[in-house]
């Protein structure tokens, strides 16, 4: 057993599925994708094969002093692999790590490396909301539905303008954004996010204004094993803000889980001073919020 790069959309799925068995003592496979596609999940990616059912038996990424370590508790040496692997990549500077509730696989290799928990960190926390049926209440002219095949590239163009840093809504105070910013999401990202394993096309969501363009976006990565859907990511077009557009979203993804007999729905945020509108929205929308680990460091 050895420590490996990270090889791809293959190695992807495997992440995934060995998110969903440990679900929700580690992230939603939903969200791994999205980040793995969009490369966003980590700097550095490592795996460990020899997992349950031949998939990793675990996985870690490094960005900067953050660490990520997902393991499969039956295959209990693939922790200490994995942070051999962090502290010879970082050259055993300080790292911190966040170790979910109930995930007892990597703690013990960790407390071996010199990591101990940090009470004074703030929780890691995430939003939950019930799945139910019933539509969503849109202002007049507004629909929510599936995403086309004869609009793809609009799909892409909607999620830039809606994630476009100088138009979103920072509090006040905060320091000026450079409207030269962009979105890094690409047309080469959404493809691949549409290769990625639990993405269904009937599940990546946009609300049509009533122009026929498009006024919002989401996905919703629905995982049968785990009876609960992660919305990743939620955006909505400046112009169309403040109109409960990314409440009626939600509210249809709840109505399709419910549909599908899932219990939950998930979104991987949670109330932040520097940047509060999404989670005050979605407290709106009904989702509450769960601890759902802590963080562990190593000076």
């Amino acid at each position: 057993m050895k420590v490996r790069p990270w090889a791809g959309l293959p190695d992807t799925t495997a992440m995934q599925r060995l998110a969903s068995r440990r679900w929700p003592h580690g992230p939603h496979a939903g969200g791994v994708g999205w980040a793995a596609a969009i490369g966003q999940l980590a700097d550095q990616l490592a795996v460990v094969d020899g997992g349950t059912s031949g998939g990793v038996a675990g996985w870690a990424g490094l960005t900067g002093g953050e660490l990520l370590l997902h393991t499969d508790p039956a295959v209990p040496a693939a922790a200490p692999l994995l942070v051999d692997w962090a502290l010879q990549a970082t050259g055993a500077a300080g790292l911190t790590v966040t170790v979910y509730d109930g995930d007892d696989a990597a703690r013990p290799a960790l407390a071996a490396a010199g990591f101990g928990p940090q009470p004074d960190a703030a929780p890691v926390v995430g939003m939950f909301r019930d799945a139910r049926p019933g539509g969503p209440e849109l202002p007049g002219g507004y629909r929510v539905r599936s995403v086309r095949d004869d609009e793809l590239a609009a799909r892409v163009a909607a999620h830039r303008a809606a994630w476009r840093p100088v138009t979103l809504p920072w509090p006040d105070g905060t320091a000026p954004v450079s409207p030269d910013l962009t979105s890094r999401f690409t047309a080469e990202h959404y493809e691949q996010v549409r290769r990625t394993w639990l993405y269904d096309q009937s599940r990546d969501l946009v609300v049509e204004a009533p122009d026929g363009s498009l006024a919002a976006c989401c996905i919703a990565w629905w995982d049968p094993a785990a009876r609960c859907a992660e919305i990743e990511p939620l955006g909505v077009l400046p112009g169309h803000r403040r109109r409960g557009l990314a409440t009626a979203m939600c509210m249809a993804v709840a109505a399709q889980v419910a549909a599908l007999g899932g219990d939950q729905v998930h979104i991987n945020t949670g109330p932040r001073a520097d940047y509060p509108a999404p989670a005050a929205t979605y407290l709106a929308a009904g989702f509450t919020v769960i601890r759902l680990g802590g963080s562990y460091a190593r000076s």
